[in-house]
């Protein structure tokens, strides 16, 4: 039996838009709010890598979850190692504004808490009660 996974990809794809607009958002304009700024955007971070990965291809949301969390973490333990200076990124740099500077207990709790919410998003809003 073939499934189309077509709508639940298109809605997928439209909360990555959406995501990434209030992530452009946070950025530009809300910046100087330092919880907006740090946790707020470290939570909905990871819905900018877990929404588009499903878009590309139905993910069981668990396996996917855990890897965003794996990835997140691996870059947060660059920013401990001081990796983007290692690099030679230049402070303000693409390189070093996507590594990080600094780390933080608290943006490791805010990325967990995001794949969690990504799970339960998908499972209600994106996959619908069936799944794929």
């Amino acid at each position: 039996m073939d499934i189309d996974h077509a709508p639940a990809r298109r809605r997928a794809l439209a909360l990555s838009v959406v995501i990434f607009g209030v992530e452009v958002l946070i950025a530009t304009r809300l910046a100087h709010w330092h919880f907006v700024r740090s946790s707020l955007g470290d939570y909905l971070v990871v819905f900018l890598l877990y929404f588009p990965a499903l878009a590309l291809r139905p993910f069981p949301p668990r396996r996917l979850a855990a890897a965003v969390f794996a990835f997140s973490v691996l870059v947060e333990i660059a920013q401990a190692l001081h990796l983007a200076d290692a690099l030679g990124f230049e402070r303000g740099s693409i390189g070093h504004i996507v590594l990080g500077a600094t780390f933080s207990w608290s943006d490791v709790l805010m990325y967990g808490l995001g794949c969690l919410t990504c799970i339960a998003v998908d499972r209600r809003l994106v996959r619908g009660p069936r799944g794929f």
